[in-house]
């Protein structure tokens, strides 16, 4: 009877600590600006790099011949990452919307853009893929996008890599710049995506929230029709915004330095603080609470942040 006992002990410790959401590996992206890499002392790094963390670095770009060019992860970073199985992927972009532009409508340059990337994901290795960011250019170039990426996945598939893209929002967001990420919403294009749930107010609209989760919620839906959710990234602002009525162009609010601020003037509604003072309005998320449930509810791959240090 005693050894049943014990057994049963056993059985039911396996069972909480199987249950027990602390024990459980979260799966988090974050992105980084590439002179963090060697700016910041290890122990930040050690700190940050748990296991089930994909860091995407900043730094990467492709010129107008297709040619790439590019930052580098220090060595120890690498070792360091490796101990924790962290996924590496640098964030690609173009030099200029010219290039974008250019590149994408060759089917030369495309073939070549191809090559090169093969060549550098040759030379780092170490990269669970590439995450590309490709922003800017008008909805014309949705199709060119498309046929980019329909010849790019298959060649990294090949090699065991990841295509990862940042796409816009679909829903309540500037068309002229979510409507070239159009195409990826109509057919699975990609391993992964981050959707940026983030700028539905900027230095470039009205004043209001940065983001707001039921306008998340949409455009992660119109995503899931066409990805599986362990596919998706949902993509949150880890910085505000905050408009003084005297002046034009908003102040930029960060968690690391306005909180506050936010706690003081601001109060929690649906997952961000709406902050209203007598002099002007902002956001700020504070609380993850609420996105994370939503995330593992639906089953998404997780959050993705932008950025460290915000």
């Amino acid at each position: 009877m005693k050894i049943f006992s014990r057994l049963r002990s056993v059985f039911t410790c396996v069972i909480c600590v199987s249950l027990c959401p602390l024990s459980a590996q979260e799966n988090v992206w974050k992105y980084t600006i590439s002179q963090d890499l060697s700016s910041k002392p290890l122990a930040y790094w050690e700190k940050v790099f748990k296991p089930g963390t994909s860091i995407c670095f900043t730094g990467t770009y492709i010129g107008a011949n297709g040619e790439i060019s590019g930052t580098s992860v220090p060595s120890a970073l690498q070792t360091i990452g490796k101990k924790n199985e962290i996924r590496w992927f640098p964030l690609i972009t173009f030099k200029s919307q010219a290039s974008g532009k250019k590149v994408l409508t060759s089917p030369e340059l495309r073939n070549t853009l191809i090559r090169n990337l093969e060549l550098y994901l040759d030379n780092h290795s170490f990269y669970s893929g590439i995450h590309l960011d490709f922003e800017g250019l008008g909805p014309e170039y949705s199709i060119h996008y498309k046929e980019l990426l329909l010849e790019l996945q298959p060649v990294l598939k090949k090699k065991g890599k990841l295509l990862t893209l940042a796409v816009f929002p679909t829903e309540g967001f500037d068309p002229k710049l979510s409507g070239f990420h159009s195409a990826v919403y109509k057919e699975n294009l990609a391993d992964e995506i981050v959707l940026m749930a983030y700028d539905l107010h900027s230095p470039k609209t009205s004043p209001g929230s940065v983001t707001e989760i039921r306008w998340a919620k949409r455009n992660t839906e119109h995503l899931l029709k066409t990805y599986k959710p362990e596919q998706i990234w949902l993509g949150l602002p880890l910085f505000g915004y905050y408009w003084k009525k005297d002046l034009k162009r908003p102040k930029l609010l960060t968690q690391s330095s306005d909180k506050n601020f936010a706690i003081q003037y601001g109060k929690e509604k649906e997952g961000i603080y709406l902050i209203h003072t007598e002099k002007g309005e902002g956001s700020l998320i504070l609380d993850l609470k609420l996105w994370e449930e939503y995330a593992k509810n639906i089953k998404l791959k997780g959050l993705a942040f932008w950025r460290l240090g915000f």
